[in-house]
């Protein structure tokens, strides 16, 4: 329940200085005060006030926390006159209800306004121990590479790296100082704090633009001058000397990359730019009368080639009967008058491609026997997968149905899948992976054996004895069981497997694993037949 409002809420503020600094107000204030003025009743009043209270905190943007107060101010006194207690008592709730939120939405945005500024003052502090530690962290830079650029470049790589190394670095340092001059233009915090902020980035400005400056200029000389030496080595007048055209067309590629890879000043960079698209034009004249010429002389390797293209085309008529071997003379007889004379590199392509199409048949004839040889050993492996997965299943079937077969049927059954074994012809690994799923039925037919000397109908003495020979098997067999096992855990143990081959003997040793354990408990049940036996 919200209390109405007492005296000392009514009373004129005494404690506040009556005269205020004249402050200029803003239209929206100005028409609100006007409006205020118009209504009759304090209840009208006080409500307008109220809208006015709650539109200054609730627009978009930033909220008018002055025009806030000033509205809260004007209407505190119109609580002081004849209001019903009802009215009184849902207004006062309303203008209590705007004062808490305003003031809540305050302490929000101080504490954003005060995050931002930490958030920013860390980011300061980091450029300023960047800046303080230039040296180390220039060292820890990579060296630029310019394998794809300019010849000149390169030469001189060790002078270009020195100095647009450091000014990449100060590149980046120039860009986080100007981001940070942006995020606190764009923050909302108090002027003394931006002032303190832009002091700061101002003393780093200091020692970051001025060095800069002299790495661009140095850059720029050091570029200019030898675009300079290039064009005066290479471009005498109209004349190109001292390197091919097409050299030095991709020499004036490399250098415009270049210029695009260093800090130049804009003079610089515009100069070099309309000197290097000079030499450009100059290069792609000659290059255009370079193709007149080559034009020329493929017409004259066209007469040449009809004479060989004769030779090539009687031959064709024969080669289909010839061996492969007197056809290849054949071939080399030709292609040897073919260096003998001048032809373009596109007639000899052309040719070449002729004479190669003569040797088709006779290789397509052996790709067909290769390939009836590949499709031969293709379905030999094929039946082999098949034999094997069949082998599989059969070890499968005995395994699951062994248990109610006589054990003369299950003996002859093993017997017959190991001579299948053998016959077969598998690797190292198939072979593991077979003898894996054989293990159960090896065991199956061991306890189908022992099964029988325990059931034997005799008196306890000879039971007792046949439980002992049992017993001295199964222990043989544990023994060989626990062999392997260790013989497993050595090579996982060893360093040299990649992950397929371990991940096998992992599963091959908790297989034995569980061999073992079946082994031990075997073991148990018939000590404890022959305990019972011997009390």
């Amino acid at each position: 329940m919200i209390s109405s409002p007492d005296s000392s809420e009514l009373a004129p503020q005494t404690s506040q200085p009556e005269i205020r600094e004249a402050r200029e107000e803003s239209p929206l204030f100005k028409e609100f005060s006007e409006k205020l003025a118009l209504f009759p009743t304090p209840e009208e009043k006080v409500a307008h006030g109220l809208q006015f209270m709650r539109a200054s905190i609730s627009q978009e943007g930033s909220p008018r926390f002055r025009e806030f107060w000033e509205a809260r101010r004007l209407i505190l006194p119109f609580f002081k006159e004849n209001l019903g207690s009802a009215i009184r008592s849902k207004l006062w709730a309303e203008y209590v209800e705007l004062t808490v939120e305003a003031r809540r939405l305050k302490e929000i945005l101080e504490e954003q306004s005060a995050f931002a500024m930490e958030q920013i003052d860390l980011a300061i502090k980091a450029l300023e121990g960047d800046v303080e530690n230039f040296p180390a962290l220039l060292a820890t830079t990579g060296e630029l590479s310019f394998n794809q650029g300019s010849e000149i470049v390169r030469h001189k790589a060790a002078v270009y790296n020195g100095i647009q190394r450091e000014l990449n670095l100060l590149n980046t340092l120039a860009s986080r100082l100007n981001g940070l001059r942006k995020e606190i233009i764009k923050t909302d915090m108090r002027i003394r704090f931006k002032t303190k902020l832009f002091k700061r980035l101002s003393d780093l400005g200091d020692k970051i633009f001025p060095k800069r400056k002299e790495l661009i200029e140095a850059v720029s000389t050091e570029f200019e001058k030898d675009i300079d030496h290039f064009i005066a080595s290479h471009f005498q007048g109209e004349e190109i000397v001292g390197a091919p055209y097409y050299a030095l067309r991709e020499e004036i590629k490399g250098l415009q990359c270049m210029a695009k890879l260093f800090t130049l000043n804009s003079g610089v960079f515009t100069r070099t730019r309309l000197k290097l698209s000079e030499c450009w034009d100059k290069v792609k004249v000659l290059e255009k009368e370079r193709k007149k010429e080559v034009l020329e002389k493929k017409q004259a390797s066209s007469e040449q080639r009809q004479g060989i293209q004769v030779q090539i085309d009687a031959l064709k008529e024969t080669c289909a009967e010839m061996p492969l071997a007197d056809l290849n003379v054949k071939i080399e007889e030709i292609s040897n008058e073919m260096r003998s004379v001048q032809l373009h590199r596109d007639d000899v392509r052309s040719l070449r491609d002729d004479l190669n199409q003569l040797r088709a048949p006779h290789l397509a004839a052996q790709e067909q026997k290769a390939k009836e040889l590949e499709e031969a050993e293709k379905e030999k492996l094929r039946i082999k997968r098949e034999m094997i997965v069949a082998l599989k299943e059969k070890i499968a079937d005995l395994s699951k149905t062994g248990d109610a077969m006589e054990l003369e049927a299950l003996v002859a059954a093993f017997d017959e899948v190991q001579a299948q074994i053998t016959a077969l012809e598998i690797s190292k690994m198939e072979k593991q992976q077979i003898e894996r799923l054989l293990r159960p039925l090896k065991d199956l037919v061991a306890d189908k054996k022992e099964q029988s000397l325990v059931n034997l109908s005799e008196d306890d003495k000879k039971t007792l004895e046949n439980l002992r020979v049992v017993l001295k098997q199964r222990k043989e067999r544990r023994q060989e069981v626990k062999a392997q096992v260790e013989i497993y855990r050595k090579s996982l143990g060893g360093s040299n497997l990649d992950f397929e081959k371990a991940m096998q003997f992992q599963e091959l040793l908790e297989q034995e694993k569980e061999r073992l354990e079946k082994a031990n408990a075997g073991i148990e049940e018939i000590e404890q037949k022959i305990s019972d036996l011997e009390s």
